[in-house]
This record gives C-alpha cells, structure tokens and sequence, in this order.
C-alpha cells in the first residue's frame, strides 16, 4: 500500500487520504479469489443430430468453474458479507465437431468486479478467443489438476487464473503475479503436450494465450500494471470519496499506459484494457475539468476515436 500513500500524498487533501486508509486498509479489502462464472452455449452452428451431445456442457462447465478452489483464501465481501466471487461470464459458441467429442468453439470473456462499497461493477477484462480445440464427452467427469494438461479443463483453468489475477491487480499492485504465474504455466504445458494451436502464435500480430501472461509477467510492463491499479483504485473506487481527485489518478493511469503504448505499439494487454473499458473511459472522463485527454486518448487507443469524440463534445 505504500505506493498508493505516495500517489496520495502529491496531491490528494489530507481528509481524504485518511478517509481512504480507513477504508481501503489491506484488513477492510476484498480481494476476489473465486468465481461467479455464468456459462452460454450456441450450438447453432453444429448439425442438428450431434447437439444432444452438448447437451450438458453449460452445466459441466459452469458447474467445474464455481465449484473448483482455485486457490486457498476465504474473502468476505465487503457490502453483503458474504463470500466474495469474481462475476464473469464464458459464452461458447461451438463451430465444429469431428469424430466422437472433438470439437471447436469460439469464446468471449467477460469480468466484471465489484466497485468498492457499492452495488455497482467495473468491467476489468474482455476477450475474445477464436481457436480453441478440445474433447468433451458428455457425462465425463471434470479434474482440476494443475500439472496434468487437459484440452478442456487447463483451457477453462487458464481463464480462471487470468480472471483472478486482473482482479487481484485491480485492488493492490502486483497482487496477480502469482495467478499470471500459474496461466503461464498451463501455456508451458499446454506447448509441451498439444500442437500448441491457440495457445502460441510466431506472429507478433496474432493474439495467442500465451501472450497475456507473457506481458503481465515481463518488468516493462511493470509501470502498466501499477497504473491499471491507479486506475481501479485510486480512480474508479475512489469517486465517491472525492470526484476531483479520482479524476485526476484515472487521467494519470491513462496517460501512463499511452506512455507505454508509445514504444510497446503490438501489446496485447494494452490493447485489450482499452478494449473493456474504452466506454466507461469515455463516460467517466466528461466531468474532467482538461478536455485535451480525449484527445490524447484518442491517441492512445485509435479504435475507438469516435467514441472519444463524440464525449468530447459532452
């Protein structure tokens, strides 16, 4: 927490810092460590006479992902008091079955976490990945075990890692290395027991799931992941305790992840981030007194220029 004191202490009023190491003390965090998955399905695109063999694969799946401890701390939410879980949903959409049970499928993920002491969410991850190739046998039975590699279980692993560790940096810096750690691990055996396709990619242009844990892992995007958090915490979360000042930590971050986008233009990460929050960016940002960081936004993050633009205007 000392980082976040620092940051504090250039520019925030005393009453606030003290309002937020009150409430925002590493005790009275909630740092997420499981999940609330909800799992969609489209078989649309599978012949009719092989659907019924999907017919279990939300449950199975949604069922392996709420029920499976990825790791071994209980939270407490900080507003119901109750266990505190990641919502994400997984939604699947089948495009191709060969043989028995192998099958292909798309899937787009999406993470939303708790603002601090509201009812309200924060979108912190989205992705959309297009090649993955499995088994699945309907009535199987689904084993979390992080050193054997599966084409099902280590894929929907991998997620969860990733899921965990942007929550966990999204309350304190550095705090999902140890999640990243083991995504990077799943690709490392992934690599090692598959043709590796959709999990490494020798384009640079090509996203593949080894190259998010690979950025988050790497110390020149050290500064990004510090700023992601400046911009969860000190930002997002903090509006309520004081509009001014979290808008000027949410500008921080940005223009400290424009600063990197600079020299790291292909990065996966980046681009992604942008991906997720661009709206609420965008929404956010219309109550700030320098109406240049549009401009500087649209800068940054050039796929979503109109939007920029037209909240520019606002």
């Amino acid at each position: 927490m000392n980082y976040l004191l620092k940051m504090q202490k250039i520019s925030l009023k005393l009453c606030i810092i003290f309002a937020l190491i009150s409430l925002l003390s590493p005790g009275n965090l909630s740092h997420a460590q499981e999940l609330d998955a909800v799992v969609d399905v489209d078989v649309s695109s599978i012949n009719i006479d092989i659907r019924d063999r999907l017919s279990n694969f939300k449950n199975d799946v949604q069922n392996y992902l709420n029920k499976t401890r990825f790791s071994d701390e209980n939270i407490v939410n900080d507003v119901r008091g109750k266990p505190y879980k990641i919502k994400c949903t997984f939604s699947f959409f089948f495009r191709s079955a060969t043989g028995v049970d192998s099958y292909e499928a798309q899937l787009v993920v999406s993470v939303q976490r708790n603002i601090y002491r509201t009812d309200n969410f924060t979108t912190v991850f989205r992705i959309k990945d297009e090649t993955w190739a499995f088994n699945y046998v309907k009535g199987q039975s689904f084993y979390h075990d992080d050193l054997k590699f599966n084409n099902l279980t280590s894929f929907l692993d991998y997620y969860a890692y990733m899921i965990i560790g942007y929550d966990d940096d999204s309350w304190e810096p550095a705090l999902g290395t140890v999640r990243f750690q083991k995504a990077q691990n799943i690709v490392n055996l992934a690599i090692a027991n598959s043709d590796g396709k959709g999990w490494i990619d020798n384009s640079s242009l090509k996203q593949s799931r080894s190259a998010y844990p690979s950025e988050l892992l790497n110390s020149k995007y050290e500064n990004f992941r510090k700023a992601f958090w400046i911009y969860h915490f000190a930002g997002i979360d903090s509006l309520q305790y004081g509009k001014k000042q979290a808008l000027e930590r949410i500008a921080e971050a940005l223009q400290i992840i424009g600063k990197i986008k600079k020299t790291e233009i292909r990065s996966f990460i980046i681009k992604q981030f942008f991906e997720a929050k661009y709206l609420e960016i965008a929404t956010t940002l219309v109550d700030y007194y320098d109406k240049s960081i549009y401009r500087k936004l649209m800068e940054f993050d050039p796929d979503h220029s109109a939007t920029y633009e037209d909240y520019a205007k606002k």
